[in-house]
């Protein structure tokens, strides 16, 4: 199949046809069906045809869920924390490669200990001994 190429000023006009012909649909299904036929319509033309059609940018507010974040509220130390293992091997000190980092939700108090591997035994034995 030969493609065409479009003049700017009729580049308006083919991206509405196809964009009406797929029933409003998204910049991927506009693209493939399009550079089936067309040689130098881009996915920045899409993108910006797709800003000015106001039937989509409705459609896309009305999806657009807000993001209300609920706290997590705790009175007791080492009731919530979070822990996480830092990866040293590329500057090791010794024999010690890794740095588990735990900090407490509540009081954000941070405590650090260096270990060897990152093998659930000793992870598990630091964590005991933090706790």
């Amino acid at each position: 199949m030969q493609q065409q190429f479009v003049f700017f000023e009729e580049l308006f006009d083919i991206i509405h046809a196809a964009h009406l012909s797929t029933g409003h649909s998204g910049k991927v299904l506009m693209e493939h069906k399009l550079s089936e036929a067309y040689a130098n319509i881009t996915r920045e033309h899409i993108c910006t045809y797709l800003q000015l059609c106001e039937k989509c940018q409705l459609k896309k507010s009305k999806f657009r869920k807000s993001l209300v974040v609920k706290p997590i509220i705790r009175n007791q130390l080492n009731s919530r924390c979070e822990v996480d293992l830092i990866d040293m091997q590329s500057q090791p000190d010794d024999k010690y490669k890794y740095i588990i980092t735990y900090q407490d939700n509540l009081a954000k108090f941070v405590t650090l200990k260096a270990l060897e591997s990152k093998r659930a035994e000793g992870v598990a034995y630091h964590l005991i001994d933090i706790l």
